[in-house]
C-alpha cells in the first residue's frame, strides 16, 4: 500500500500537484486502513481537494485542506464534478476528516454509520404554480386555504422543517423584510419574494395564533401535516401532492441557483455545515460562460 501511495500521480496532473503531493500522500497513508474506500478513490478525492486549496491560495497544510470551508469551496466550485460524484466526494472527505481526527487522538475510528443521504427532489416552477392555484381554491376556513398557504410559504418560501413550521405564530413573522424568527433557535429566515405577500397576510390574520392550524391547542400534534395533506390532497393528477421535504428542497435549490453564498444558506437552513448542500447540486445548472466571467471579475 505504501508503495502505491508513493507512486501515485493524478492523470494529467495539474501544475499544482507537485506542491501538494506530499500532503496528499500523508493524509491517505494515515487514514487508508481505517476507511471503507479504495486506495485509488482516496488518493483521487484528496488530491482534488488539495489542488483546489492550492489554487485558492490557501496554506499548504492538510489541516486547512480538511476544514469544512475548504471542502465546501472544492465541492461547489469544481465544475468537472457531476452531481453523483459531488455526493461521493462529500462523503469521502467527511469520513477522512473524521478518521484523521480520531487517529491523531490515538483512538480507533468510529464504525461507519449507514444512513440515507438521498435528498427529496425540488418542485419545478410549473409544479409550484399548480400548488399555489390548488391552495387558493381550497375553502377559506383556517384549516383549508390557510393551512395550504402555510405549507407553501414556510416550506418553499422559508425552508422550514415540519416541526419548525408547526411552532410558528403570526407574531414570529417580521413585516419589514418579510422574515420568520424560527422558534427555539436564533435563526432569522428571510422569505423568498415569491411567497412574502402570502406569508405577511397569513401572519396578520393569525396574530398570536399559529400560522398552521391556528386554533389548535397543542404545539406539535403528531402527524398534523401528513393527516391534513391526506384529507386535502389535490384530486388533479397534474398537481403534485404537497410534501414538506420537497418544499424545503425547492427553497434550498432556489437559493443555490441564485448563487447565494453556501455558508449563508446553511445557516438559514439550520444545517451543521455547507457540505450538506452538495447533495442538492444536481438540480443547479452550471453558470454560463458570461456569468462565470462576471463572477470571477467582480461586479465593479
Amino acid at each position: 500500500m505504501s508503495h502505491a501511495i508513493l507512486r501515485y500521480r493524478p492523470k494529467q496532473a495539474p501544475p499544482e500537484w507537485e506542491a501538494v503531493a506530499d500532503g496528499v500522500r500523508m493524509i491517505v497513508a494515515t487514514v487508508a486502513d481505517h476507511v471503507p474506500y479504495r486506495l485509488t478513490t482516496l488518493l483521487g478525492v484528496v488530491a482534488t481537494l488539495a489542488v483546489s486549496a492550492e489554487r485558492a491560495g490557501l496554506p499548504r497544510d492538510p489541516a486547512v485542506w480538511l476544514e469544512q470551508s475548504t471542502i465546501t469551496r472544492c465541492l461547489l466550485e469544481n465544475e468537472r464534478l457531476k452531481p453523483k460524484s459531488t455526493q461521493t466526494y462529500a462523503s469521502v472527505l467527511a469520513r477522512v476528516h473524521e478518521t484523521l481526527v480520531w487517529v491523531e487522538r490515538g483512538e480507533p475510528a468510529r464504525p461507519r454509520l449507514h444512513t440515507d443521504r438521498s435528498r427529496a427532489e425540488p418542485y419545478s416552477t410549473s409544479d409550484l404554480t399548480r400548488l399555489d392555484a390548488w391552495a387558493c381554491n381550497l375553502p377559506p376556513a383556517p384549516t383549508g386555504r390557510g393551512n395550504a398557504l402555510a405549507l407553501l410559504t414556510l416550506g418553499a418560501g422559508c425552508g422550514l422543517l415540519p416541526f419548525e413550521l408547526l411552532s410558528v405564530r403570526g407574531t414570529d413573522v417580521r413585516s419589514d423584510a418579510v422574515a420568520v424568527r424560527v422558534p427555539g433557535t436564533d435563526r432569522l429566515v428571510v422569505c423568498r419574494s415569491l411567497w412574502e405577500e402570502s406569508l405577511a397576510e397569513l401572519a396578520r390574520t393569525a396574530g398570536p395564533r399559529y400560522l398552521y392550524a391556528p386554533d389548535r391547542q397543542v404545539e406539535r400534534p403528531k402527524n398534523a401535516i401528513s393527516n391534513w395533506v391526506a384529507r386535502h390532497r389535490p384530486g388533479d393528477p397534474k398537481i403534485p401532492v404537497p410534501d414538506m421535504r420537497r418544499l424545503r428542497a425547492t427553497w434550498i435549490v432556489s437559493l443555490l441557483r441564485d448563487r447565494v453564498p453556501a455558508d449563508l444558506i446553511a445557516r438559514a437552513a439550520g444545517l451543521a455545515s455547507a457540505a450538506s448542500l452538495a447533495a442538492y447540486m444536481r438540480w443547479v445548472p452550471e453558470l454560463s460562460e458570461d456569468a462565470a466571467i462576471r463572477f470571477l471579475r467582480g461586479w465593479a
